[in-house]
Order: C-alpha cells, then structure tokens, then sequence
C-alpha cells in the first residue's frame, strides 16, 4: 500500500544549528503516527518542512508516491495536508465561524461569482456542530471574535477547522496542549473519527498516555534524528519514555 506521506533523509539547518538531519518517515492510508522527542529534537521543524512554513535543504517528500515541492502553506493544503500548528494560527481579529471556513467560506448566489454573498447562517450552523464535537463547553456564539477565547478555546477552534476540512493528511501539533480534560477527550475522540473516516494524521505529542489511546505507531527524534518508531501495540509508557530519553527507564524502575 502506497503511503500517504512519506518524508525521505529530510535535511534543514538555520545558521549553524541542524535542526534535522536526514529525517525519514511515512504515514500510511487511515493511519496515526505520534511524532515524540523532547523539545529541541527536531519534531517542529519536521513539520514546518512538510507543511510549507519551511524549505528544506536536502531530502524529499512524497504525498500518495509523487514527489512533491511543498514550497508555501497554501501549496501544502492544496496537496491534501492540513496543519495544525501550536500557535493554532487564528486570525484574532474575526469571529469563530469566520476562523473555521477562513479562504473557503460558502457562499449564496454563486451565479455572482466573485460578488456572492458569504452564506453566513450555514457558517455559523457548522460553527455550532463543531465546537459541541471538540467538547467546548462554554456556550459560545459562532459570531464571538477569536481574540476574546482562551488559550484552550483557540486550540479547539483550530482543531474544529481541521474537522470542517478533513484532508487526507492532517497534522496535529500539540494538539491537546493548554486543554482541560472534556475538550481533551474531544481532541481524542476526533483523532479516532478521522482515522475511521480513513484518514491519515500525524501528531506530534509530549503525552505518551495520548499516543498509547489512539495512534497506531510511534516514531521518536532526538538531535534532529529519526532514532526509533515501532508499533504502538505491545509497547508500554517506560519503554516509549526510554527510547525517547535514550537511557533504559525500566532497569532503573526494576533496581
């Protein structure tokens, strides 16, 4: 089965710093992979690469078996991957159903082209089913600016877009971080239904308890390395702590 991603000895350095150094992986079709390392191994800027916030200078990256130039943002959602990024980028200054359909808002009236109209009660009623699926409890209006949400709140709206524009890849950075637990579980539980809906995601996470819940394999870096990746199934949190860490944690549990 062709995978849906694959990332092939991807090089990136700014400056004098390697942030990566040959990285290789691959997703497969309705596929999770959690992508672990500490902070400074390399996770960020592995994504930034595929997600067109970056350029990197050696290596390749394949979407269904075709070599692709991912040079912009827009170039990456146009091959089929939607990001995620920690900072959640949220245009501030507009209303949550704004933010959910940003660049590809419906329209009534499409006879009029570029002059129709955006269909603002469908955008808000999606609004609406959206933020009840990532577990918002707060009753919000669809109409809300973005800019008077929590930290937690944004983090749910950008994953709520996600699920507006299910891609075939969809890449999650941190996506449960600054959450309370019901918005959590949401995060959780749209994790799951896009991987049944067929689906592929990458999620970069810190909490391994997450990646044993719902990802399928693991694949940890340190130094801008791919060091391991293995099977989720019959792996434990000592053992995926000690690949991550480098140093075996269960000798130290068993001493």
């Amino acid at each position: 089965m062709t995978p849906v991603l694959e990332v092939e000895n991807l090089s990136k350095s700014f400056g004098n710093v390697q942030a990566l150094r040959s990285a290789s992986l691959s997703v497969a079709p309705g596929e999770v992979v959690a992508l672990l390392g500490d902070n400074g191994a390399g996770k960020s800027t592995l994504i930034k690469c595929i997600s067109g916030v970056h350029r990197p200078d050696a290596g390749l990256i394949r979407i269904d078996g075709r070599t692709v130039a991912i040079r912009t943002p827009r170039e990456a959602i146009d091959a089929g991957i939607e990001t995620i990024h920690q900072d959640s980028s949220l245009a501030a200054d507009l209303s949550i159903a704004r933010n959910l359909f940003l660049g590809r808002e419906p329209t009534r009236l499409s006879w009029l082209g570029a002059l129709a109209p955006m269909d603002r009660g469908a955008m808000q009623a999606s609004a609406r089913t959206l933020l009840a699926r990532v577990g918002i409890r707060r009753a919000l209006a669809p109409a809300t600016p973005v800019s008077a949400l929590s930290g937690g709140e944004r983090q749910s709206i950008a994953i709520s877009r996600a699920m507006q524009f299910a891609a075939r890849l969809i890449i999650l950075d941190e996506p449960t971080n600054n959450l309370g637990v019901e918005e959590t579980r949401g995060v959780l539980r749209f994790i799951r239904e896009m991987r049944e809906g067929g689906h592929s995601l990458l999620v970069i996470t810190h909490n391994v308890h997450h990646v044993l819940a719902v990802a399928d394999r693991f694949v940890v870096m340190r130094r801008g390395e791919v060091v391991a990746e293995g099977a989720v199934a019959g792996s434990d949190v000592l053992g995926i702590e000690s690949l991550i860490m480098g140093v075996d944690l269960k000798a130290g549990a068993e001493a």
